[in-house]
């Protein structure tokens, strides 16, 4: 399970923190409040960071039975596959972030 969640959801939660932050950008310069928008990627990378460390748990209790059949090997490359996306989930939502600090949302 925790293999389908970093693959699939965390790419979903970096979708979904860009939505979000942009439509509470309107309603934190109208009540001069840019914090909620801070509080919402943090939210999002938590959760993604989460998955990643789920996906890495997942990875390497996997590598100890790498070599007793197919299945396994299987499983282990799918945990790494899931690792390395929920990884660039992670990266995705920071390099979102950083435009949060660097320009202000208000100044127009």
């Amino acid at each position: 399970m925790r293999i389908w969640l970093a693959l699939i959801v965390a790419p979903l939660l970096a979708l979904t923190d860009q939505s979000v932050a942009f439509a509470m950008v309107q309603w934190a310069c109208t009540h001069q409040r840019i914090g909620v928008v801070h509080v919402s990627h943090v939210a999002f990378l938590a959760l993604a960071a989460m998955m990643a460390l789920g996906a890495r748990q997942r990875w390497r209790e996997t590598s100890s039975c790498a070599g007793t059949g197919e299945a396994a090997v299987q499983s282990h490359f799918l945990a790494g596959i899931a690792m390395m996306v929920a990884v660039l989930s992670v990266v995705a939502i920071i390099a979102m972030w950083i435009p949060t600090w660097i320009i202000l949302p208000c100044a127009s």
